[in-house]
């Protein structure tokens, strides 16, 4: 599975970083006459055994401090796609190319870019840097997949309230109001997601909770002592949400006629957490306050598996068959990767300022490090580091097993 990121105490750095742009050239590439796409001599990368990683980074021309930004919109720059090191894309990146410079409006999904954009009246979906589909109104795609020729986004409404669940762009349930968790999800051949709506209360504030599955809206979280829920997810078959009860001190896990209380760590209270599944089992993140401040927790099975030291805060997490690993947020950046239990330091002076900067495949953890100070990023696969040849800071990592 696929990990996904918390909220970084460096967003707002990579916030600075969304300028629109243009293309700019390398080396040994080729540009396409139509599109004014380039092209490595390595695209199309031949099958092989072995897992692909692909990484996703913003490239300015050499020279430029991308990090201080002193010609802030005025500099042309480019998208990137490495696969194991190797460039075998690149697109220009501006309104006029209807691809945006912000980090999370691009993914790769088996081994290809997906960008998406909204114009003034539509959102416009390409891939590989070339139209794919588009349809009217402007959303911001929260979570995508792509299952053979069919397109499935999760997105919100970027000028109000309200969300949209689409199928190659055609809407299947639409929402005016409320917002949708942001994942998209597969239960066997049907594509799942959790939704909340308001309510008219005398207490204000009240929400109703809600999954898509089957091709149907079934409500959840029906309980009348619910104060909050934090997260819900279809894991195994089954809803589960997080939530916060009424004279109950401690967060639980909810699912059918089944409540777990999570244990928390002395004099602590939860901020806000999120369900995952590593495997078959069900797992739990959340960021916790006290009186020495913020700090992660991970939980696994609803038993504490670490409570990370005060001033630790998950940034990204990656969880699958082979256990739990993640970033985490010191008070200077990017300090330590917790893998399968283990601490690892990062060299200093490095943060992640993309969306998804963190996978394993084939046993190997991959984390993609981007410069403070504007130098060369860089890619973690273990321990050991290799530059990124690209004068930006990197924005997704993913793998990918080509079918044989």
């Amino acid at each position: 599975m696929k990990g996904f990121a918390g909220k970084s105490i460096l967003a707002e750095v990579a916030t600075l970083l969304l300028i629109s742009c243009g293309v700019s050239e390398i080396g040994e590439f080729v540009k396409d006459e139509n599109n004014g796409i380039w092209t490595g001599p390595t695209q199309g990368v031949s099958p092989v055994s072995r897992s692909i990683t692909y990484v996703t980074a913003f490239d300015y021309p050499d020279g430029y401090d991308w990090f201080s930004d002193s010609e802030k919109g005025a500099v042309k720059c480019s998208l990137a796609v490495f696969a194991d090191g190797r460039p075998i894309l690149k697109v220009p990146v501006g309104d006029q190319y209807c691809v945006s410079s912000d980090p999370d409006m691009h993914r790769m999904i088996e081994g290809h870019l997906y960008t998406d954009f909204a114009t003034d009246d539509e959102t416009v979906i390409k891939k590989d840097g070339k139209p794919f589909l588009s349809f009217g109104g402007r959303e911001s795609v929260d979570d995508m997949l792509v299952r053979k020729d069919t397109l499935y986004t999760l997105g919100h409404r970027r000028n109000g309230e309200g969300f949209a669940f689409r199928v190659n762009g055609r809407p299947v349930l639409e929402r005016d109001t409320g917002y949708a968790f942001g994942r998209l999800t597969e239960d066997g051949d049907d594509m799942v997601f959790a939704f909340a709506e308001p309510i008219n209360s005398a207490e204000g504030g009240q929400e109703r909770y809600y999954c898509f599955m089957g091709g149907k809206v079934v409500q959840t979280a029906l309980r009348e002592d619910i104060r909050k829920v934090w997260d819900i997810i279809i894991h195994a078959g089954r809803i589960f949400y997080l939530a916060s009860l009424t004279g109950v001190s401690e967060p639980v896990i909810v699912s059918e006629s089944s409540i777990e209380a999570l244990s928390l760590p002395f004099q602590t209270k939860v901020v806000t957490g999120q369900l995952f599944s590593v495997g078959n089992i069900l797992g739990t993140e959340m960021i916790l306050s006290s009186n020495t401040g913020l700090s992660s927790a991970i939980w696994l099975q609803n038993r504490i598996l670490r409570n990370f030291d005060p001033g630790m805060t998950v940034a990204s997490i990656w969880s699958g068959e082979g256990g739990v690993s993640c970033l985490l947020n010191g008070k200077s950046g990017i300090s330590a990767v917790f893998r399968m239990g283990e601490y690892i330091p990062l060299p200093e002076g490095y943060a992640c300022l993309g969306s998804s900067p963190i996978d394993m495949a084939d046993g190997m953890l991959t984390v993609g490090l981007s410069s403070l100070t504007g130098a060369r990023p860089l890619i973690w696969k273990d321990g050991d580091m290799e530059e990124l040849d690209v004068n930006g800071y990197i924005c997704t990592v993913s793998s990918v097993r080509p079918p044989m």
